[in-house]
């Protein structure tokens, strides 16, 4: 299809054209996730100046290299009518910590255009799931797109768990944007988008994004974009060819994120149990040392003799 052909697609699309109607969904959240610093400002400001027609703007704050992630919200931004993109906020160590906080944000479980702070334990997710309540976005359909710097090498195997989870709390395989795509050796390319296929994520897109330095338009770059909105939307499409409860799949993903939590609690109580045991044994240990030690200098005392 015709990069004009697939904007015009992306323009008009409605979830009131799908094949059973909305279905109860009112918009469309195409939610940016992964690490911090890959790139998924970027792609949003690239997706802007692709749709609009317009100069390049910078409408989502880039991050600095010496700075570090400029994201610290879950910021969005109206792509078409009925299409909004969502700059999740990025992991820097994707500790199971932050990849809980990811679930939060990609099941639309924190505020839109509202700062992301870090929990500190799993009993803090589990209040942010109940906090929930009082949010209206039950009505939203989510796209997941997981955004990879082609420029980190290989992926860490924490990724896998992610895209696995993101499928289930979305009802959707993950599009995967990998940025700075064109910029590495094809062999290394390719080694990254079949790995990314092996765990589980749908269309692998590598590609460039536009920047405030580089934004000379052209066909290869507005193409691979629009193909990765295009394409989103007609998974949606497709998705909405089955009977569809966005009440229940919303109390389905809380089962989720509320299990999720109570799964590591118990696992870090346990991991906590374990190196306090460990702790008690090496004190235990130290002291045996200590009491052998002294006996054999009163031994040595009473004897006369030069401790061996």
């Amino acid at each position: 299809m015709e990069p004009e052909q697939m904007k015009e697609y992306i323009k008009d699309f409605s979830l009131d054209n799908c094949p059973l109607g909305n279905q109860g969904y009112t918009r469309v959240l195409l939610q940016l996730f992964g690490y911090a610093g890959h790139g998924k400002s970027s792609f949003i400001n690239s997706c802007k100046y692709v749709m609009d027609d317009a100069e390049y703007a910078e409408y989502a704050k880039v991050a600095d290299s010496i700075k570090g992630p400029e994201t610290l919200m879950r910021n969005s931004y109206l792509l078409a009518n009925n299409v909004t993109l969502v700059d999740n906020r990025g992991a820097a160590k994707m500790d199971k910590m932050e990849i809980g906080e990811i679930y939060l944000q990609l099941g639309n479980f924190l505020p839109l255009d509202s700062p992301v702070v870090w929990q500190t334990n799993f009993s803090d997710m589990m209040n942010k799931v109940l906090a929930s309540e009082k949010q209206e976005c039950a009505t939203d359909f989510i796209v997941p797109i997981f955004v990879y710097s082609a420029k980190a090498g290989m992926l860490d195997a924490e990724i896998g768990e992610i895209i696995s989870c993101a499928k289930k709390i979305t009802g959707l395989e993950p599009t995967v944007v990998v940025t700075h795509g064109l910029s590495i050796p094809a062999a290394e390319l390719n080694k990254i988008k079949d790995k990314f296929r092996d765990m589980g994520a749908g269309s692998v897109y590598p590609l460039e994004n536009y920047t405030q330095e580089d934004n000379m338009k052209t066909r290869g770059k507005h193409k691979v974009i629009l193909r990765c909105l295009y394409k989103s939307l007609k998974n949606v499409e497709f998705r909405m060819k089955d009977k569809l409860d966005p009440i229940q799949e919303r109390i389905e993903r809380k089962g989720f994120l509320i299990t999720y939590a109570h799964e590591r609690g118990v696992k870090e109580a346990r991991d906590r149990g374990i190196l306090e045991e460990r702790e008690r044994a090496i004190q235990e240990a130290r002291q045996k040392a200590i009491q052998e030690a002294r006996a054999k200098q009163e031994k040595a005392k009473k004897s006369k003799c030069p401790i061996s």
